[in-house]
């Protein structure tokens, strides 16, 4: 059973294409007994069948939207908790450092800049969503694009 539904909803959008086929199909020979011109009937058929599926498919798009939100959000609340014990750590260090050597000011410096490095890094976390993965992964596949254009030129001019 359990593989069933696994095929099932891996090859749903064609599975539910070939039922509203037969559905179209079916309405119109059906309706052919009946004196219905069977031209009316699967015109009829067709746009039921292709309301259920645009409602379907919403649905379905809506759930897959949910969950990779949901995963992103996970992720990201992890990240932010693994940043915040890294932060802990530096501000522990620090003061350790500090008490062994009190009067230099550029390791204090040190950490801070590292400090705030992580806090940015932190702060990018925070606001990691579908929409800025889809942005980042469009303008770093240009680039790679670009980068495989100008390494193909040489190529060209043998």
């Amino acid at each position: 059973m359990h593989r069933f539904f696994r095929f099932f909803l891996t090859n749903i959008e064609l599975i539910l294409t070939a039922v509203g086929l037969g559905v179209i199909l079916l309405v119109g020979i059906i309706s052919s007994y009946y004196g219905i011109p069977f031209w009316v009937a699967t015109a009829i058929g067709a746009t039921a069948v292709g309301i259920v599926h645009g409602v379907l498919f919403w649905l379905l798009r809506r759930q897959q939207r949910w969950v990779r939100q949901q995963a992103i959000r996970e992720i990201r609340e992890m990240l932010e908790d693994l940043m915040q014990n890294r932060l802990q750590t530096i501000r522990m260090s620090l003061s350790m450092v500090q008490l062994q050597h009190p009067g230099q000011q550029d390791i204090k410096e040190k950490f801070d800049n590292v400090y705030k490095t992580l806090k940015e890094i932190s702060s990018i976390v925070g606001h990691i969503s579908e929409e800025s993965l889809i942005s980042w992964q469009h303008r770093y596949l240009q680039t790679l694009d670009r980068i495989a254009k100008e390494q193909s030129w040489p190529l060209l001019k043998k």
